[in-house]
């Protein structure tokens, strides 16, 4: 009764693969697209997978922006971005203007804004939660697909499509950058589905999506957290 009331928008309920039961709040059916918000991170992060699954990154990957080669930002790896211990500054708090909220609303290149912070922490050592490292997952797995078009139509390729969430919708910033902390729209029987494919360890009707053991590191504790 606490999930379904008031406020409720879908609950949808899948047990050994199968939805059992769903609900919908006044004004939602099983066809509505519901913003994921922050659980666009971890399907962004899932992309990622793909990217990695395609042999176009590496999680050992540093320098991974031109800037960041001439200071200590060149450091920073993929894993450690995916880990949220870049050590680089970004404030996720929502209550004023922030560099959260400025990046979400303000900014047309939201990676660029989030790239061009410092470090305030060391490498590695220190977890911060943020929306900016998100969006600069999202450039550089975008980037390592290489041609835009092809990089756009990634995520509906090879996550997507494979899954059957036809109802995925991932948005991009001015720039052309998909915002992977936040703006994903799918009905929550489609969100039901990532989560059933993650719970399946990156594997679908037989498939393989994502690496060997991808979910598995995912779930792991960072070091830094």
């Amino acid at each position: 009764p606490a999930m379904t009331g008031a406020g409720m928008r879908a609950v949808v309920v899948v047990r050994n693969g199968r939805v059992i039961a769903e609900r919908y709040g006044a004004g939602f059916t099983e066809k509505t697209p519901l913003l994921g918000w922050s659980m666009t991170k971890t399907v962004n992060a899932a992309i990622v997978g793909t990217v990695v699954k395609d042999g176009k990154m590496v999680m050992t990957n540093q320098g991974l922006f031109g800037p960041w080669k001439a200071d200590g930002r060149a450091a920073i790896s993929l894993a450690d971005m995916m880990a949220m211990s870049s050590g680089l500054e970004f404030n996720e708090d929502y209550g004023d203007v922030t560099d959260v909220t400025r990046m979400l609303y303000l900014e047309p290149d939201m990676a660029g804004f989030a790239g061009s912070k410092p470090l305030t922490g060391e490498v590695g050592k220190v977890f911060s939660y943020s929306s900016g490292t998100a969006a600069m997952l999202s450039r550089l797995w975008q980037d390592a697909v290489g041609d835009k078009d092809k990089a756009l139509a990634w995520p509906r390729i090879a996550l997507f499509d494979p899954l059957g969430m036809q109802s995925a919708v991932l948005e991009t910033d001015e720039h052309g950058t998909f915002v992977g902390s936040s703006y994903l729209y799918a009905t929550a029987r489609d969100w039901a589905r990532f989560g059933q494919f993650l719970l399946q360890d990156g594997v679908w009707n037989g498939q393989e999506v994502l690496p060997a053991g991808f979910v598995a590191w995912m779930r792991e504790a960072a070091t830094a957290s």
